[in-house]
């Protein structure tokens, strides 16, 4: 069974996406704010990461938590998704999409916006999950 890992300060979203997460057959753990997550994702063993931006005490903690995770040997190569009102809630100037992944400054496997609906996000885990097992 897979293990997703949610990182997302807005529990009512952590809620809805364990409860859809864990009716499709994955595992959920999470956490609700920006602290220790390389450590909690070494205890975890996640098999893929949902990762919000903005955190109550830092607006681009999401982006810092990326760079984390992916300047750390052993959780380096954990898909991550980035799932974001960031666009919606206007935070930053412009927008940000899948076009704005890059390794140095943001680097997610996936952009995507909130609200997104639950088949959307499953079939992306689902094709992420995939994938990763085809290259390894």
């Amino acid at each position: 069974m897979k293990k997703i890992y949610i990182i997302d300060d807005d529990r009512n979203i952590v809620e809805a996406m364990t409860i859809v997460l864990k009716a499709n057959g994955y595992k959920v753990a999470f956490q609700y704010n920006e602290e220790n997550v390389v450590e909690n994702i070494l205890v975890q063993k996640p098999d893929l990461v949902i990762l919000d931006v903005i955190f109550p005490q830092n607006p681009s903690a999401g982006f810092e938590i990326a760079r984390q995770i992916r300047g750390h040997k052993a959780t380096a190569s954990i898909p991550i998704i980035m799932l974001s009102a960031i666009n919606e809630k206007g935070v930053y100037a412009g927008t940000f999409s899948n076009n704005d992944r890059d390794e140095a400054w943001l680097p997610v496997d996936q952009f995507l916006e909130k609200p997104i609906k639950n088949d959307q996000l499953l079939q992306k885990i689902k094709t992420m999950l995939e994938g990763k097992k085809a290259g390894s």
